[in-house]
């Protein structure tokens, strides 16, 4: 089994606006790919006359029904912008607004091939759009992961791409808007490149995309639950980023409620599997193991269990700049992906 490209879905944040709280968790509203203003709404004259700054969140899910675990993703601008704005990744929480993400200063971009490279090159040149070049929000940085392709399309079959660590030190020198990308000892650039057909960008290593639980805290004089044993199971396409509390109306039955999505229902140990569906979905926001193992000692109307649940996706932000008297520019677009593997 493997995950395939039409399991990995981008959504929309649950707030999309242009004010501090623009943001926060991820919502059910489906990116459509390839669609006009699926991100980006236009620019209208006047704000390219006075330049902007603007931040949109999304989320990368992994939609794989059979659970698998993205490893080692790694999230990139494939294409620029063609137009005078430029667009910039920054890593994301489950739950940042844009009052975090105007803080954040590590970007990730990217630009085009300066120049012709050979086959075992140890370092090449890249021009960068205005305002990408260094500083801390400088797109490249000693040590970064890089991608280089000459690729049509990120899926295309022809052509060639590559990741390749730079430097820990002396990685990254600037000349203006011109960056010398030196390479780790030993990398060296596995194919040619022509400067008039080749992207080259920063890589944000997102980690492996699964769900997972944290902050499972129990309020009981007696009552036990092996979560070693029998773990909490989590849902890729159900799961959500939400607090969780479980709270016992008698010894052996509780009610389950999230802290935005409110009560989902009621379990009773013995009785199996306790798997509130996600309406949005269809799918187990979590799965708990009701059978007697887990279970032990003395629950007690009152007692109570929480924990957080994380959903099988990584936050991005990109923001985009749009420069003091930008032209203007018809079917304007960033593209932005993301690969990784599966086990």
């Amino acid at each position: 089994m493997a995950i395939q490209t039409s399991e990995i879905k981008w959504y929309k944040s649950t707030i999309v606006n242009d004010t501090s709280g623009n943001g926060g968790p991820m919502s059910a509203t489906e990116i459509p790919d390839g669609v006009k203003n699926n991100v980006w709404p236009d620019v209208p004259q006047a704000e390219r006359g006075a330049g902007s700054v603007k931040y949109r969140k999304t989320f990368i899910k992994i939609a794989n029904d059979d659970d698998l675990t993205l490893l080692s993703a790694r999230v990139f601008v494939e294409t620029h912008t063609p137009g005078d704005d430029s667009v910039v990744l920054m890593a994301g929480t489950q739950s940042d607004t844009q009052s975090d993400a105007t803080g954040y200063t590590r970007c990730y971009g990217a630009g085009d091939l300066d120049a012709n490279v050979l086959a075992g090159d140890a370092s090449i040149a890249v021009n960068v759009e205005s305002g990408n070049a260094s500083g801390a929000s400088a797109i490249f940085q000693n040590g970064d992961l890089i991608r280089i392709a000459d690729k049509t399309s990120v899926d295309a079959v022809a052509g060639n791409a590559e990741f390749l660590r730079l430097a820990a030190s002396g990685g990254v020198t600037w000349n203006g808007n011109k960056a010398t990308l030196t390479f780790a000892s030993g990398v060296v650039a596995g194919y040619a490149y022509q400067a008039s057909a080749t992207r080259v960008a920063s890589v944000l290593e997102a980690g492996d995309i699964k769900t997972s639980f944290t902050n499972w805290q129990k309020s009981s004089a007696s009552g036990t639950y092996d979560t070693t044993g029998y773990p909490l199971v989590g849902d890729n396409i159900g799961a959500i980023e939400q607090t969780w509390t479980i709270t016992f109306t008698s010894a052996t039955q509780y009610t389950c409620a999230g802290e935005s999505v409110g009560t989902v229902g009621s379990g009773t140990i013995g009785s199996g599997a306790f798997a509130p569906v996600n309406p949005d979905f269809g799918k187990p926001y979590f799965t708990l193991v009701n059978t007697s193992p887990p279970w032990g000692g003395t629950w007690t109307s009152g007692d109570s269990i929480t924990f957080k649940s994380h959903p099988a996706a990584v936050a991005v932000w990109e923001r985009r700049t749009v420069p003091a008297g930008a032209n203007s520019r018809s079917g304007n677009k960033v593209v932005v992906a993301i690969s990784g593997e599966s086990a």
